[in-house]
């Protein structure tokens, strides 16, 4: 999104606002330019999904709102990315922490990898709220006394025992309550290998919501688990962000996820935005001819002969990117300015942004 639209929103209606974000992987066969200009924002109480192929960008996105990606061979090289106003690329790593966890959380695609396998679901979730109390109680200028631990070779048990003694188990067991996980007093110590794929990922959501956070990043969260449990996990994710009032930006490669549960989607193709538009927008009136492309792959739900339609051609070389827009190799409507110009992110409508030469 353009400075002049962002102008069109009031500040203070937008949780991200991204602008220009550029970022670069430096390897030893060239440098990759993973996200180029990138530009798009997210509202209050809102869900954003961010949609295209597997190499697009998008997880690299999230990791960079996140401030995961600041160290080599990552680079940051332009741009900014604007939490209600604050300008999260010139934190440093202390600051930063004022806002991970606290204020953005994530979960992750594979809910086991998540999971501690040696410690209970109680301690885990617990570290999590003992975390944003710790934080608060800093942000106040306050000094917790802990009680001195049993075990002085175990730095987890210390502070599990803590988390007993201040009264947390209530607090995880309400917590778990919230991400409808069934008698959550007989779940809070069970160890992860004990609980199904969608159980894990409903903990790891309780933790992201443990800290309170206005944005929940989730990137890929239903690609580990089935198709029936997949259903149930996104309807809470909805669910939970009307309730607790955040904003959610959902990765997935998956139209028909998006379609179900994003108030907004955005398409991105080789680190760029192509088009962003509300939900019932883009499927009924597409503009990117690489949006079309994606719906027209989404099976139809009914039988018949036809093959299934695929997209040919490939993404671009990421170490040498076309002058022009990067998806006219693959646009059976490309014209020449197509091949010489790069589109930019354009308003079209009151919701609806595209970056095409064509439109």
């Amino acid at each position: 999104m353009s400075l002049s639209s962002t102008n069109e929103k009031a500040l203070n209606d937008l949780v991200v606002d991204v602008h220009d974000l550029s970022l670069v992987y430096r390897v030893k066969t060239g440098n990759l330019q993973v996200l180029d200009g990138v530009n798009f924002s997210i509202g209050k109480n809102k869900l954003v999904a961010v949609v295209g192929e597997s190499g697009c960008g998008k997880s690299t996105l999230a990791l960079s709102i996140i401030g995961l990606l600041t160290i080599p061979p990552a680079q940051i090289t332009s741009g900014k990315v604007l939490y209600k106003g604050v300008n999260l690329l010139e934190l440093d790593e202390k600051e930063m922490l004022n806002y991970r966890g606290t204020e953005i959380g994530m979960i992750f695609q594979e809910p086991l990898s998540s999971l501690n396998p040696v410690y209970t679901i109680g301690d885990q979730v617990a570290e999590a709220i003992a975390v944003r109390a710790s934080r608060l109680a800093r942000s106040q200028k306050e000094v917790y006394s802990y009680d001195k631990p049993v075990l002085k070779h175990s730095p987890w048990h210390k502070t599990t025992l803590r988390f007993k003694r201040r009264g947390y188990r209530d607090n995880v067991i309400e917590t778990l309550r919230m991400v409808r996980i069934h008698d959550p007093e007989y779940m809070v110590d069970r160890y992860p290998y004990e609980l199904s794929g969608g159980m894990r990922q409903r903990v790891c959501i309780a933790m992201a919501l443990s800290e309170k956070p206005s944005l929940l990043i989730a990137d890929e969260p239903t690609s580990a688990i089935d198709v029936t449990t997949q259903a149930e996990v996104l309807r809470l994710m909805r669910e939970l962000m009307d309730e607790v009032k955040m904003s959610i930006l959902l990765i997935t490669h998956d139209l028909a996820v998006a379609s179900q549960t994003a108030d907004e989607i955005a398409v991105m193709y080789a680190g760029d935005i192509v088009e962003q538009a509300d939900v019932y927008e883009l499927f009924s009136q597409p503009l990117h001819p690489y949006t079309k492309a994606l719906i027209a792959c989404v099976p139809s739900g009914f039988k018949d002969e036809a093959k299934l339609k695929s997209i040919g051609g490939t993404l671009p070389d990421l170490r040498s990117l076309p002058k022009g827009c990067k998806f006219a190799a693959r646009c059976a409507d490309a014209k020449k300015t197509c091949l010489e110009n790069r589109p930019r992110l354009v308003q079209v409508s009151k919701n609806h942004r595209v970056a095409c030469n064509l439109e």
